[in-house]
């Protein structure tokens, strides 16, 4: 499912599969991001340093048309339809990237993508370690240091010091957190795919 699906009215999807389709979506994106900023940093700044002496132009045009692939994906993961990029023959084939605005709109969206899905990313996977670690809390709290109730959340908000307090806490916590799940992760995907849309989505 992609995030044009993602964009259906709310009674047009299941919520387990709005739920499953935005979890998707943001943990496959984080991965991908950084790819993009490892290899489009590195090959943007290879190709400007070596412009100076004509041999970093060739760089410069691959890493834009690696930009290129990464914005292809991020389309597709959006149900976007790709733009017509410029095109010549012989040298001017190879140097045609760096005369296209949409090049360089795609590499900004290969580097500068790591932040929204990073953020979108890091609330994602809290939210469902902070269901996972709650649900199962009883089963190895005891195990921590202090895990017996001293010290632990629970007592520090004045809740006692028991270890079923404690246990009972953490339950809570994390039935609060699978109801706030769905508008969470709905959220960091709109994050995510909001920026991808602003620098992909123009003409």
């Amino acid at each position: 499912m992609t995030t044009t699906q993602l964009e259906a009215p709310v009674m047009a999807v299941r919520p387990f599969a709005r739920l499953g389709a935005d979890t998707r979506y943001v943990l496959t994106g984080f991965p991908v991001a950084l790819a993009a900023l490892t290899l489009c940093v590195t090959g943007f700044s290879l190709g400007l340093g070596l412009a100076v002496v004509w041999a970093g132009v060739p760089i410069l045009a691959a890493t834009l048309m690696w930009a290129r692939g990464f914005a292809a994906v991020e389309r597709a993961r959006l149900g976007l339809a790709n733009p017509v990029y410029r095109t010549g023959t012989g040298v001017r084939r190879m140097i045609a990237p760096l005369a296209d605005p949409r090049a360089w709109r795609d590499l900004a969206h290969a580097i500068l993508r790591f932040i929204p899905s990073t953020v979108a990313f890091s609330f994602v996977v809290s939210w469902y370690a902070g269901i996972l670690g709650g649900l199962t809390w009883g089963l190895w709290g005891w195990a921590l240091p202090g895990g017996n109730g001293d010290d632990d959340l629970p007592e520090l908000l004045g809740l006692g010091d028991s270890y079923g307090t404690a246990v009972g806490f953490y339950l809570v916590a994390a039935v609060i957190l699978a109801l706030t799940l769905p508008a969470v992760t709905r959220g960091a995907a709109r994050l995510e795919a909001g920026f991808a849309r602003a620098l992909l989505g123009r003409a």
